[in-house]
Order: structure tokens, then sequence, then C-alpha cells
């Protein structure tokens, strides 16, 4: 028996006991997109951009958050003078969130990052078991 017949039938024996976990949906995590563009591509100051974010506000995202596994946009938040922006959002393939912005149009007149995210009650739930404060209270020494 060869070799290649061998580790294939080994394959096929083996890849459903694994299956299950490694080919499973992820559970949505949550992800910050970060821009940041100059002042000449500012909407506020750029005819053309301004178009592009008011075509972004009529568009209907549910099918493009579909296509890149984002199931929530928890908010967008934007800072005229300062040119940043930050949209929160839920997804189960953070890897996607690129291809995701640069199809919707955000990423032509913005510098963009993607960071993941935690809630404050997360960081609160694992600090106090970090540093076993569990039973500690403000004012304890």
């Amino acid at each position: 028996m060869k070799i290649e017949h061998i580790i294939a039938t080994s394959l096929c024996v083996l890849l459903p006991l694994f299956a299950g976990n490694a080919f499973a949906e992820a559970k949505p995590t949550l992800w910050g997109i970060y821009g940041a563009h100059n002042r000449h591509d500012c909407p506020v100051n750029n005819r053309e951009t301004a178009k592009e974010v008011i075509t972004i506000s009529k568009t209907d995202l549910a099918p493009l958050m579909g296509k890149y596994g984002i199931t929530e946009i928890v908010d967008m938040y934007h800072s005229g003078l300062e040119h940043t922006l930050v949209w929160v959002v839920e997804t189960t393939r953070p890897h996607d969130l690129e291809e995701f912005t640069i199809e919707l149009g955000v990423a032509r007149w913005n510098d963009l990052k993607f960071v993941p995210e935690r809630t404050f009650a997360d960081v609160i739930r694992d600090v106090t078991a970090i540093h076993g404060l569990q039973e500690w209270a403000p004012g304890d020494e």
C-alpha cells in the first residue's frame, strides 16, 4: 500500500472528528474600525466625499454585512473637526473588515485600522479575576 493512500485514508477517517469544531461559525466579536482623513477629503469640505457619505447613509447595508460576516453595526461615530471616525461592529470574520470598507467606499478617503474591542464590563470581569479582587471594594486596603 502506498503512503499516499494511507495518508488519504487516515484523513478521511480523522477529518470528521475535527470538522465540527474546525468549520463551526465563529462567535461574533467586537471590532473598531478607526479612520482618519485629511481636511481636503473631509465630507464637510469635499463635495464628492459628501456625496459618498450620503450614499452610504441611504444604502441598505444588510447584504454587504452578510457578505463580510458582520452581524451588527453597534454604532458609527464621527468627529468633523478631528477628521476621524470610529465604527463599532460585531463580526464573525474580522479579517474581512478590510474588504467591507473597500467595497463600501470608506477606505477611499480614510486611512483605516481595525482594532479588537472589549466592553468595560469585560475589562472589569477580567481584571477582577487576574488580581483576585472578587471580595475587594473601593475603600478597602
